[in-house]
């Protein structure tokens, strides 16, 4: 009954997602090609990381230097540690926040599927992509230190209290993640409960509500980003 619900709230008579604007009608996305998508981003977001990671691995080894020698009482090198830290997840998370509101990530666009809001049909508002950037980012780093500590040969035997309650909370957010891929395998729109929480929703083959026709099929183009 909560499938049936679930679809008829988001689709038409024939199962297919309706644009609040009425301007399209939309297949879900299968479970596959989202997978597909997600693999074509994460890679180029794991290429940016590397990147952005060498001239900051730098700047982070400076700092510990300078903290280590006490130079105006350790702060600077402190803060410039902290700073490289936190600036090797912001081309991540703006590879997200810019890409969403056009609805189409560039894996998204190999694959052909768009995320668009469940509220007005096109992509996710700038705001809305700020955030599940930064939950998206998150999420793909708990999988990263979970997949790293599950491979690593002393299991997390060395690490500080801090880091063990930081790995805790990684293995909280797998969790969720696989919960997330589990809904979004079992119900018939596959949408995940990240879909849910920022009421989105991954669809494809668009097809307009009053196709224009042409001499070799359907002239028409949506413009699904944000406005």
């Amino acid at each position: 009954m909560r499938a049936r619900s679930e679809a008829s709230s988001v689709a038409d008579g024939r199962g297919r997602y309706a644009d609040p604007a009425n301007r399209y009608f939309a297949g879900f996305a299968p479970p596959w090609r989202r997978a597909a998508a997600a693999t074509v981003d994460w890679a180029l977001c794991y290429v940016v990381f590397l990147l952005v990671s060498i001239p900051l691995g730098m700047l982070q080894t400076l700092g510990t230097v300078s903290r280590d020698a006490g130079d105006f009482g350790g702060v600077p090198g402190h803060v410039l540690q902290v700073v490289a830290q936190m600036l090797t997840v912001v081309p991540l998370v703006a590879y997200w926040a810019i890409l969403l509101p056009t609805s189409q990530t560039y894996g998204m666009r190999w694959t052909d599927i768009r995320r668009v809001s469940m509220r007005t049909g096109r992509g996710p508002s700038y705001a809305v992509a700020v955030i599940r950037a930064a939950v998206t980012t998150v999420m793909g780093a708990a999988f990263y230190a979970v997949y790293l500590n599950s491979t690593a040969f002393d299991k997390g035997d060395q690490l500080d209290s801090r880091s063990l309650l930081l790995l805790d909370i990684a293995w909280v957010l797998v969790g969720l993640g696989c919960a997330s891929a589990v809904l979004m395998l079992v119900t018939p729109t596959s949408r995940g409960l990240f879909d849910r929480i920022f009421r989105t929703v991954v669809v494809d083959e668009l097809e307009a509500t009053t196709p224009r026709l042409g001499p070799w099929g359907p002239l028409d183009a949506f413009d699904t980003s944000y406005r």
